[in-house]
């Protein structure tokens, strides 16, 4: 499989700047550290949120968030922040 992910990328791209991947790191390590250690009423009581069905949607989507960041390395995270500027 990661044959299939190398031959899908194009000519090597500059690295992030330390800035980014610092950046990037960071969000990628305290978002999964919120998820690690948060169940759905911790969620709620963190964000205001009184627990019922929307809140329940909002931490579903939370959870699908933190698994699809995990899906990408922190210097493609960067590189996705620098091309945002």
């Amino acid at each position: 499989m990661s044959e299939n992910l190398q031959s899908n990328a194009t000519e090597q791209q500059p690295n992030p700047s330390l800035e980014s991947l610092g950046i990037a790191e960071a969000f990628k390590t305290f978002l999964g550290n919120f998820h690690w250690r948060t169940d759905y009423l911790k969620f709620c009581e963190v964000l205001g949120y009184i627990p019922d069905q929307w809140a329940e949607d909002k931490y579903r989507r939370f959870q699908e968030l933190v698994e699809a960041l995990n899906q990408f390395d922190s210097e493609t995270v960067a590189k996705m922040l620098e091309a945002g500027k």
